[in-house]
């Protein structure tokens, strides 16, 4: 049946379109901008205000070349997909492993949530992390940006919910042919909340790829260990010319620098924007299946 279209239908359509299009086109306009500063001249770029919608002036390579034969940027890309692949991987773990203990209907239920909660609420800082970690032995150590942050309470939440959504009949069955906690979880409620495990996956990703301050803490002496995104700071903040040769520096630094600003955003952000998508069709069903109340 076709719905009628009522004059006061009609303009709520014509405003929810005008807003999502021009929602769209603020959140797609830098990332535009910033493709095609990284193809422009650096030049014409510094000349030309405002956003570009275009290559402005001759289109050049030059600063990706730069980028690409960075031994920083090939060592931050390195470092950083180990970390992400990591605390990625132990965090799904210890987030379903977590999930599912508080989905179970027992008398510690309620206490272990609310001291999970309390967690979401309150923290002890950076000083006292700092003091445990450095006991810990992890200064200095690649361990520092994978163990602290492998678990979010507000994911173990969302995890929590969804075992919760499945219907007992699952386990009950698995419990008469002689399943074990373990393979309950692993082999029976897991894939049925794959969608949850697809978002909560992604959304680690994210966190990881993006993260630089822990590093900027805990691997102050260990360059070596850096990942990406603080090569990035130190270029984008700093504006670090390290990368540019001696000639380059004397002549044109700062329209060097300029240019592999943009390319390394570039570099540093498309794998994100390209692993988004196949992502995507999970977050919806992903955060209602996890967001109803257990």
């Amino acid at each position: 049946m076709i719905e009628k279209l009522t004059p006061s239908r009609v303009i709520f359509n014509i405003i929810n379109y005008s807003f999502m299009i021009l929602l769209c086109i603020v959140c797609i306009a830098p990332v535009w901008h910033i493709l095609m500063a990284s193809f422009s001249d650096p030049r014409t770029m510094m000349a030309t205000p405002g956003l570009f919608s275009r290559i402005v002036g001759k289109p050049t390579l030059e600063g990706y070349r730069i980028v690409l034969s960075s031994p920083s940027i090939l060592t931050g890309y390195r470092n950083t997909l180990f970390y992400v692949t990591a605390a990625t991987l132990l965090g799904v773990v210890m987030i379903a492993i977590g999930g599912f203990v508080l989905s179970r209907k027992t008398k510690l239920q309620t206490p272990l949530t609310l001291m999970l909660v309390f967690t979401m609420m309150f923290s002890g800082g950076l000083i006292p992390s700092y003091i445990v970690n450095m006991n810990l032995g992890l200064l200095g150590n690649p361990l520092a940006l994978i163990i602290p942050g492998c678990i979010n309470g507000f994911y173990v939440i969302i995890m929590k919910n969804s075992f919760s959504q499945i219907s007992p009949s699952f386990e009950e069955s698995a419990k008469l042919d002689g399943a074990g906690p373990l393979t309950i979880l692993v082999r029976i409620q897991l894939p049925l909340v794959k969608a949850t495990v697809a978002v909560i996956v992604m959304f680690l990703v994210v966190q990881h790829w993006n993260s630089w301050f822990p590093a900027s803490i805990y691997l102050t002496r260990r360059r070596d260990l850096w990942p990406l995104q603080l090569f990035m700071r130190e270029i984008l903040v700093q504006n670090d010319t390290k990368m540019i040769s001696a000639d380059e520096a004397a002549s044109s630094a700062s329209l060097v620098n300029n240019l592999v600003k943009h390319c390394v955003t570039v570099v540093g952000t498309l794998p994100i924007l390209f692993a988004y998508p196949f992502a995507q069709k999970y977050f919806v069903k992903g955060l209602t299946l996890g967001g109803v109340k257990g």
